[in-house]
């Protein structure tokens, strides 16, 4: 039975966000309540103290930014009714798969199974006990609002509402990370985006030129946001840590059961089929952290990085360099140095555990994805509009670092200056 009132959540960031019939179902079930415990910022509050915002939040804010830009597609005809409601569907829940601590945990699941959060997310949706049902309830198909997540479904303009440079998620989180951070780089005039949001034929996103700097603030923004808060070295050194403790608990024969089943995607799915995916949150690993520590459970060698984790006593950052790319020759250069350090480090019998080379690509401006502008010649994508500031900007933010446990850092840097010498 379909709840036939509405409700309406007072958020910090949009004012009151109502909830309608069927709406506040899926969002009372366990599973899309677990997103209250778990933090929209993964270790970040480790920095910036007030970042403990949570995915609940910002899931509500994306529906809340959708809906805002749905109603103005559809009266212009390029949204139907039952688009509408997909899509809302899509971004309230393109979140619900996340692993605890977000990011932190997903280095783990992707770097051993290839498991993003959106495909737990896709499996949430089309199978959980409570959520699957009521999205038939109330006249959707699971699938379809999951191949909205996936940024598959056959309509281009609904995967880029909610997959592209100028989705919904976006549109939330730069703010919302803003906010809770206290950066001001964040913030971005967002009503102007929405109130001049349009569709090419081929169905991409689109502004007019009047609306450009709208849009060069919001990717200027995300670029800052990517280098203040995202990337922010010292954060990116506690998901480390907390990747490397998941990967240590999870191969120990004596405590491995205490993560079960959240240790393979196959114990994932089971749990969501099963009703209890709502209790693998960021209490739940917090809290195994602190057992483990004071039963003494466990190696030596994870009882010590769990107590550094809990006490802010940290991986070392012994290098930290941040290049900016135009061509994929720049990024294979970087990649290629991060592969040289990790072989010597290897040599020099450093424990994986105690040191960690981190490599990521950060795309600025993707082809696919970017902006699109109405000229008077016609569309052009942003980055080759001649009077707009980002055909300037680098197509992608290469990050490359080393960590180090604090006992090794002369060591690790030791090693690693014969690489950046040569």
């Amino acid at each position: 039975m379909v709840t036939s009132k509405s409700k309406y959540v007072f958020d910090e960031l949009h004012g009151f966000i109502e909830l309608g019939p069927g709406i506040i179902d899926i969002v009372d079930s366990p599973s899309f309540q677990r997103l209250r415990r778990i933090k929209q910022l993964a270790q970040a509050w480790l920095v910036y103290p007030g970042a403990v915002h949570t995915r609940f939040s910002h899931s509500l804010g994306v529906m809340r930014v959708m809906d805002q830009l749905v109603t103005r597609l559809a009266r212009r005809g390029y949204v139907n009714e039952h688009e509408a409601l997909v899509l809302k569907l899509a971004a309230l829940l393109h979140d619900v798969g996340h692993t605890p601590y977000s990011h932190a945990l997903e280095i783990f699941f992707h770097s051993r199974y290839g498991l993003k959060h959106e495909d737990i997310s896709r499996y949430v949706i089309e199978n959980d006990p409570v959520i699957t049902d009521k999205i038939r309830e109330i006249g959707a198909d699971p699938r379809e609002v999951s191949a909205v997540v996936m940024g598959i479904h056959r309509n281009t303009t609904m995967n880029m509402l909610m997959s592209s440079d100028l989705d919904a998620d976006r549109l939330d989180y730069l703010m919302r990370d803003a906010l809770h951070t206290g950066v001001v780089y964040g913030r971005i005039d967002v009503d102007r985006i929405i109130n001049t949001l349009t569709v090419t034929e081929d169905g991409r996103l689109a502004i007019p030129i009047k609306a450009v700097h709208a849009v060069e603030s919001f990717y200027i923004a995300r670029l800052q946001m990517y280098r203040t808060v995202y990337y922010h070295k010292t954060i990116t050194g506690y998901q480390l840590l907390m990747e490397t403790i998941y990967e240590l608990i999870s191969r120990d024969a004596e405590i491995s059961h205490l993560l079960d089943p959240y240790t393979t995607p196959e114990g994932i799915m089971r749990s969501v089929r099963e009703g209890t995916f709502f209790a693998w949150d960021d209490y739940y690993i917090g809290g195994l952290l602190n057992y483990i520590v004071a039963h003494r459970l466990g190696s030596k060698g994870l009882r010590e990085l769990a107590s550094m984790y809990l006490s802010r006593k940290g991986y070392r950052a012994v290098m930290s360099e941040t290049y900016f790319a135009d061509t994929p020759e720049k990024e294979r250069e970087v990649e290629e140095m991060a592969k040289a350090m990790k072989e010597e480090l290897v040599m020099k019998g450093v424990p994986e555990e105690e040191v960690r080379v981190y490599y990521d690509v950060v795309p600025i401006l993707e082809e696919d994805e970017q902006v699109v502008v109405i000229t008077r010649d016609g569309p052009l994508p942003i980055s080759e509009l001649r009077q707009s500031i980002i055909w300037k900007l680098p197509k992608s933010m290469v990050v490359l670092r080393v960590y180090a446990h604090p006992r090794k850092v002369t060591e690790v840097s030791e090693a690693i200056s014969n690489i950046t010498q040569r």
